[in-house]
């Protein structure tokens, strides 16, 4: 029923409520407004039931459908057609109250009951309640859904008021033959019948000589989908390679329009669907237009209209197919459309080939748009016509869209209504030798004139042709404008015509090399054209400076001449002429400079670039300066522009450049960019000939730390010519940091052993330097803790007085590894036993209470994935336990203690842990495997 009432009444909207143990809307008046995604959503409803709330739903159409807020219309008829199939059940409201609320009154109502549940008279006139009076034409009731289909179509005759008759469709009593025509040979005339058949449309063939027609519409197959198509609303004929082919246009064809041709199988001649549209109740068809734009005699576009197609408003759109030479199939080339700001335009409403507009020898186009400035309230008119002139390119004809003519009312005459209604073309009716285009408007008719169109041809030479190197004189231009349309001087106008002229000299430079003798005469020059198809005029170029290459002696200096025409005022006896508006009223002429290219048009230059330095390893505090030696050699043709781009890192300072005495070097200041520095080079500017520079770099090396420990140097030397040559060096850099340290202390120190056990010694370390740059070292301590298996020594403290950031590194013997924190269970050292897993709650404990407790970083667990198997002996691991809070801090002093970072008084006590010797790793950190006779060492940064 939807989909019925849409095809039929393009003003309607439509809302579906959904009712049972829930009331909910299915669909919105305003999401109405997009047919076919309302007709999806409709397929895809699920039934909702339980109970029957007929009179709460009815409620809910009042207050949640027919209001402004969700798209209804204050004139708007309202309709509400009420599908159940019961008596009403479990309902809050009262069936009477909402029939007589105030907010019913001027709603329509049927109702339709499915079931034998309305054989019972109660529920019979429960329907009959629901639905208007009378109820002979608002309540319906059938036995089963598969019986509404009837009873639907009947409806919707009385819902809406359409065309045709109800019962038997008529044949050609509505045919309306003569709603489109188009006159073929041999006096044959094609004329559309859109009522015939009840709105389904066909085409008469008629016969002027016998006074006999031939009646063709579509084919049996597609007879369903042919109802309402309007087929015959518009008709063309299109010459094809194979010979004529009548088409026809159907705008309500399914919805959304269709194009036929006339095709013949076995001996059936009928119409065939070959193009249908896109957008519902566009109108797709309604206008059909045949061009031949190169005038061959062949067909080669089609234009279809669909003056209804909407994105905002009805603004309308007109697709452009072409027609394939071989086998006369139609493919999409482009659309075409009004302007973009103008809604409801209704673009492509009229369209017709209006001949040789633009005097081209391609045929021309004329789309109408009758609504566009409509509404303006400016009393000025409404309606527009759009031309698109023919083009041309690569053997391939179309239409030239860009900057197509639009012709508006007001520009013709005040007062016209809808003008762009109708539309022809092709006729002189003024007798000069052009088209001219008829345009229609309400009650209303203009000729539109068309005019000359004037193309030229701009040419310029100049004495010297080639500017020597080092010239300094003057250069003597000669210009002319030629006229090149088909018209004569007199016929165009032209004779009656001035030519505005400027040039604008080394146009591409805003520092310019050559200017005009008399700059007046160059900005502007008004020369009246005359009875000759020329005008000529002479210029005197001169240098800007004395020398006429200050910097570029190599690029052509570029002459641009534009150029307008200027017609006299108040002639209205012809048209005046115009320049033609696809070509640029300009044009662009070269002076070139004399190249030592052994008469090539480009000079190749070969660069080869050859650097060095005088030491890549630099110590930051002993390296006072830096050299690179630089070679360039030109092997081949003249290098134009040739510059060299140096970057190098921020801590080398630029000292000087040693430079040859030819050929000129000048390099502009260092500039910071991202983590470096950049210097610009300009060698031999404006023209490095075949020749060498061999020149040095010098920096001289900041005394402060540097944060890498590596940079580049890279040199790239381009320049401009037309086939553009590069060269590039990179050098890398290592960078190490200077400083001093002094142990006052022997490398060798003896205990005697013979004493007791308990015997206690200290040992004591001071290192003095300079450490400006922050350099890392190492202090190493080597402790003989075992001799031949019999346990020596026990190092129990290792103490620091001054906080600095600094690396500790511990060498320990093959049976001893450092691990970073206790490993305990309930503050207990835990041996590892047979088939004992991975070692965990690993903690860093602060003795005495006032410290801070850090999370710990290393684990210790089997560095392969099985278990022990057997009981092996374990072995000593030595194990650090942090006395004291860490924290960071600057300064030099005791280096030991500074290793072992922290605050002053920190001490790391040493504890002795049985665990078995297996493979260890420390799981978050770098990886590291101890075997037995493994001299490892362990470094962990303190921070």
């Amino acid at each position: 029923m939807m989909r019925n009432i849409y095809e039929k009444c393009f003003e309607c909207s439509f809302a579906l409520v959904q009712y049972g143990s829930v009331i909910q809307t299915e669909l919105d008046l305003q999401d109405s407004q997009d047919v076919a995604a309302s007709l999806d959503r409709v397929q895809n409803i699920t039934q909702v039931g339980s109970v029957t709330k007929t009179a709460s739903a009815m409620q809910h159409v009042l207050d949640n459908i027919f209001t402004p807020s969700h798209g209804s219309k204050a004139k708007a008829s309202k309709v509400m057609v009420v599908l159940t199939d019961g008596d009403i059940f479990d309902d809050p409201l009262n069936l009477t109250t909402v029939i007589n609320s105030p907010k019913m009154q001027g709603v329509e109502r049927f109702a339709i009951g499915v079931g034998d549940a309305f054989n019972k008279s109660n529920t019979y006139n429960e329907l009959k309640l629901i639905a208007s009076d009378p109820d002979e034409d608002h309540a319906f009731k059938v036995t089963n859904y598969m019986a509404l289909d009837g009873l639907l179509s009947k409806l919707q005759q009385r819902i809406i008021r359409v065309e045709g008759m109800v019962g038997d469709a008529p044949h050609y009593q509505l045919a309306q033959v003569g709603f489109s025509a188009q006159i073929l040979d041999e006096g044959q005339v094609l004329l559309g019948a859109v009522g015939a058949f009840d709105w389904s449309g066909g085409v008469l063939l008629y016969d002027t000589h016998s006074r006999r027609g031939r009646f063709l519409n579509q084919t049996v197959e597609d007879a369903r989908g042919a109802q309402y198509s309007y087929l015959g609303y518009s008709v063309a004929v299109l010459h094809k390679t194979c010979g004529l082919s009548y088409v026809a246009g159907a705008p309500r064809h399914k919805q959304r329009g269709a194009v036929f041709e006339l095709q013949k199988e076995g001996r059936e001649t009928d119409f065939a669907l070959v193009l249908e549209g896109e957008q519902m109740g566009s109108y797709f068809g309604s206008e059909l237009c045949p061009v031949d734009v190169d005038m061959d005699g062949i067909t080669d576009l089609l234009l279809v209209a669909a003056p209804f197609h909407h994105i905002q408003g009805e603004e309308g759109r007109v697709s452009v197919y072409r027609v394939n030479h071989q086998d006369g199939s139609f493919t999409l080339a482009r659309t075409l459309s009004g302007h973009s700001r103008l809604p409801y335009a209704r673009f492509g409403f009229a369209m017709a080939t209006v001949g040789d507009i633009s005097q081209d020898q391609l045929t021309d186009v004329a789309i109408g748009a009758p609504l566009e400035d409509f509404g303006a309230d400016d009393g000025a008119g409404f309606g527009s016509v759009y031309i698109y002139n023919g083009h041309s390119t690569n053997q391939l004809v179309d239409l030239s869209t860009h900057q197509p003519q639009r012709i508006r009312a007001s520009a013709v005459a005040p007062g016209l209504h809808y003008f762009g209604m109708s539309v022809a073309g092709g006729l002189d009716f003024s007798g000069d030798g052009l088209a001219d285009i008829t345009v229609g408007a309400l009650g209303r008719a203009a000729v539109l004139r068309a005019r000359p169109v004037v193309r030229l041809k701009v040419s310029m030479t100049f004495i010297p042709e080639a500017l020597p190197i080092g010239f300094h004189g003057g250069v003597k231009v000669h210009l002319c404008f030629e006229r090149r349309s088909g018209t004569t001087v007199a016929e165009s106008g032209l004779g009656e015509t001035s030519l505005n002229f400027t040039l604008d000299v080394d146009a591409m430079k805003q520092r310019k090399r050559m200017q005009c003798s008399d700059e007046r005469q160059c900005q502007s020059s008004l020369r009246k054209w005359g009875a000759g198809p020329q005008l000529c005029e002479p210029f005197l170029l001169l240098p800007t400076e004395k020398q006429l290459c200050q910097e570029d002696c190599f690029s052509s200096i570029i002459v641009k001449v534009s150029y307008q025409l200027q017609t006299p005022e108040g002639r209205t006896d012809h048209p005046q002429p115009v320049l033609d508006v696809h070509s640029e009223p300009s044009a662009y002429f070269q002076l070139p400079y004399e190249k030592a290219c052994k008469n090539k048009l480009f000079c190749i230059a070969e660069l080869q670039l050859d650097t060095t330095l005088s030491q890549r390893a630099l110590v930051v505090g002993l390296t006072k300066e830096l050299t690179m030696n630089i070679s360039l050699t030109n092997s081949g043709e003249d290098s134009y522009m040739t510059s060299m781009a140096l970057n190098y890192p921020r801590n080398l300072q630029f000292k000087r450049i040693q430079k040859p005495p030819s050929p000129n070097i000048q390099c502009d200041d260092p500039k910071p960019e991202a983590s470096v520095l950049v210097m610009n080079c300009a060698i031999g500017h404006p023209i490095l000939k075949r020749s060498s520079a061999m020149f040095s770099l010098v920096w001289q090396l900041e005394e402060s730390a540097f944060p890498d420990r590596t940079a580049n140097i890279s040199v790239s030397i381009t320049n401009y010519n037309e086939n553009r040559s590069s060269v590039s060096k990179t050098h890398s850099l290592w960078f190490k940091h200077a400083f001093i340290a002094v142990l006052p202390k022997p490398s060798v120190m003896y205990l005697n052993t013979s004493q007791a056990l308990s015997y206690h010694r200290e040992f004591l370390f001071d290192i003095y330097g300079e450490n400006p740059f922050g350099a890392k070292f190492q202090l190493q301590i080597c402790v003989p803790v075992k001799l031949q298996g019999f346990q020596l020594i026990r190092v129990k403290n290792l103490t620091k007085t001054q906080p600095v950031d600094f690396e500790l590194v511990v060498t320990f013997s093959s049976e001893q590894v450092l691990v970073h924190g206790d490993v305990t269970e309930n503050h207990d050292p835990v041996p590892l036993q047979a088939r004992q897993g991975v070692v965990d709650d690993v903690d860093l404990q602060p003795a005495g209470g006032d410290g801070v407790r850090l999370p710990v970083e290393g684990v210790v667990e089997l560095f392969e994935a099985g278990f022990l198997q057997e009981h092996i002996s374990p072995v000593q691991v030595a194990v650090l336990e942090v006395q004291r809070g860490l924290c960071h801090g600057e300064g030099g002093g005791d280096l030991v203690q500074d290793a072992l970072g922290g605050g002053n008084g920190v001490q790391l006590r040493t504890h002795l842990l049985e665990i078995d010797p297996a493979k260890l790793k420390f799981q978050h950190d770098e990886e590291l495997v101890f075997l037995k006779k493994v001299r490892p060492v362990v470094c962990r940064p303190f921070r």
